[in-house]
């Protein structure tokens, strides 16, 4: 490439530098440089799909039936074979502070960032990941085939989560967010939160940053507290359930298409990626589904993933105007 980014640097080198910061520690803090670095220019979004895609090819791991699910805690240590890029990755990573930005719509997925009006649903369609930003300076990252109705005024604001998932990045103010969500409901202020609503009406509540209480009953009992690291699930009954936050539950990177699993069945991760698909993919063997896999997937791209499915497991793809099939050779 002989574009350049951000101090006459290639631009492949910044999207590689912004694809590793963007999966640490920091890529909260770093968001709003990043998105505005995306908006800067075409052959940035260019730039960070093609690192995304060399990416892919490295992250993904068979997972045999002797190191199976049953064997995830032993497999903790051989986590770094999912991102091979040892000293030249830590060195690339070291070029982001030359580099400055602003706000925008998210890496790799269609549409743009959005202003959302005092009161209206917000919606994204199957395949779509979509940032709206709300009147009080908040922000609402929709998941493929979500709805999400906003309704502010009188210095009162309240959002209810009606399908899918979101991300709310909430800003600070005078008064919480209220945020309804099947039978519940949960209150924050200054913080950012994931929430998903399955068609069970069953909820599950990630906390990212800050302070969030959630109920079961949005009426009554009081809010339970929600803590980083933990998701906080509850039905239609009304039912808390905690646990340790895991990747099937809500991925950390889900807003830009990607999920990262210690070990998870082929079927299961399947049904993931069909979240975000036109024409489903469909696996013929029962087998194949109980095979099991690990490592980070770009979901929100469904032929390629079915490929790289296809690739790992020697399967073949065969397409039909309903189906992508993934079959036995």
């Amino acid at each position: 490439m002989t574009s350049t980014s951000g101090g006459n640097y290639p631009v492949d080198e910044v999207a590689q530098a912004w694809l590793i910061k963007m999966r640490g520690e920091d890529a909260g803090a770093l968001r709003g440089e990043f998105e505005a670095w995306l908006l800067a220019s075409a052959d940035h979004g260019e730039a960070y799909r093609r690192a995304e895609r060399r990416m892919a090819a490295m992250a993904v791991l068979k997972t045999s039936q002797r190191h199976g699910t049953s064997h995830a805690e032993a497999r903790r240590g051989r986590v770094r074979g999912w991102l091979p890029w040892g000293a030249a990755a830590t060195a690339i990573a070291l070029l982001i502070v030359a580099f400055g930005a602003g706000g925008a719509s998210l890496p790799g997925q269609p549409g743009s960032a959005s202003t959302a009006r005092a009161a209206e649903p917000l919606i994204t369609q199957r395949g779509e990941i979509r940032t709206f930003r709300l009147a009080d300076g908040s922000r609402a990252t929709l998941d493929t085939d979500s709805r999400l109705d906003v309704a502010f005024g009188d210095g009162d604001r309240s959002v209810r989560l009606v399908k899918g998932r979101v991300r709310l990045s909430i800003a600070k103010q005078a008064k919480p967010l209220h945020i309804d969500a099947g039978t519940g409901a949960a209150i924050a202020n200054d913080a950012e939160i994931d929430l998903s609503l399955d068609e069970a009406g069953t909820v599950s509540a990630a906390l990212r940053r800050g302070e969030a209480g959630l109920r079961a009953d949005a009426k009554t009992g009081p809010a339970t507290a929600l803590s980083q690291g933990k998701t906080l699930t509850y039905r239609r009954d009304g039912k808390l359930q905690f646990g340790m936050a895991q990747a099937s539950d809500i991925p950390a990177n889900w807003p830009e298409g990607w999920a990262e699993y210690r070990s998870i069945r082929l079927d299961r991760l399947v049904a993931e990626a069909n979240r975000y698909a036109v024409i489903p993919i469909v696996i013929d063997d029962a087998a194949s589904a109980a095979l099991e896999v690990s490592g980070r997937f770009h979901l929100s791209e469904t032929d390629a993933f079915a490929e790289r499915i296809a690739t790992l497991f020697g399967l073949r793809v065969e397409r039909t105007a309903r189906a992508i099939h993934l079959r036995r050779r």
